[in-house]
């Protein structure tokens, strides 16, 4: 899981470099701005995480604060694009230019360490017998001692189409922040179907998960986003 874990953010890195320079941006400033946005976004997972588990948490908070486990994507996410607009703002760099790369580093990024999810045995999928895999006993879906779907492959694959689908975006692009917004919108779309099948323990208000109603929020996002910055264009091309 670490191993995938830490080359999901390598590869992330990569791409995301060298997509800077290609646009010509500061590079040392690109560092300094994935290596702020990895950490706070890690640190809005861990907060989302015990946000969700607020109860628990009081009840022992030492064994969830030095604990491995417990991350919340889209905590990450969440914090993760708003101290990177901070920190644009502070550098005096285009955010949404930097937006669009980096929504495509995080999404191949986190297609990679789905597959250590898998490996783990986390985040995985309502029992199944006809679709289901059988994990050790020793994990998460394998204490459960049945088949499970394996939502974490499924994310992983779509989560690499989405890639795809923003990288054509990207070299088709008309306006900066086009990428990030599609972002927003494939993968909160991708997130409230898949939670559906997603079987660990998570809170619901209703008849939707909490993740589905951010996922909600992010589709929401991305739709304004994308009328808002077309009619900015437009104007401009006027």
């Amino acid at each position: 899981y670490g191993v995938l874990a830490f080359l999901g953010v390598l590869i992330s890195y990569i791409l995301v470099k060298n997509l800077a320079k290609k646009e010509n941006l500061d590079l040392k400033i690109i560092e300094s701005l994935f290596i702020w946005s990895l950490f706070l976004g890690l640190l809005g997972g861990r907060i989302l995480f015990i946000l969700i588990k607020l109860k628990n948490f009081l009840n022992s908070p030492l064994s969830y604060i030095f604990s491995r486990a417990g991350f919340a994507f889209q905590g990450g996410v969440i914090l993760g694009i708003f101290s990177l607009y901070i920190m644009c703002k502070r550098k005096k760099i285009n955010f949404l230019r930097v937006s669009d790369i980096f929504s495509l580093g995080l999404v191949l990024g986190h297609s990679i360490g789905r597959i250590g999810c898998f490996l783990n045995g986390c985040c995985y999928g309502k029992p199944s017998e006809k679709f289901g895999i059988l994990f050790k006993p020793d994990s998460p879906a394998g204490a459960l001692g049945v088949k499970v779907i394996p939502t974490q492959l499924i994310s992983s694959f779509f989560l690499f189409i989405i890639f795809l689908i923003l990288l054509r975006i990207y070299k088709r692009r008309r306006f900066s922040g086009e990428v990030f917004s599609f972002y927003l919108l494939l993968y909160g779309t991708f997130r409230f179907l898949i939670e559906f099948l997603r079987g660990d323990p998570r809170p619901f208000l209703g008849m939707f998960s909490i993740f589905q109603y951010i996922s909600m929020i992010f589709v929401g996002v991305g739709i304004l986003n994308l009328i808002f910055l077309r009619k900015l264009f437009k104007m401009k091309r006027i």
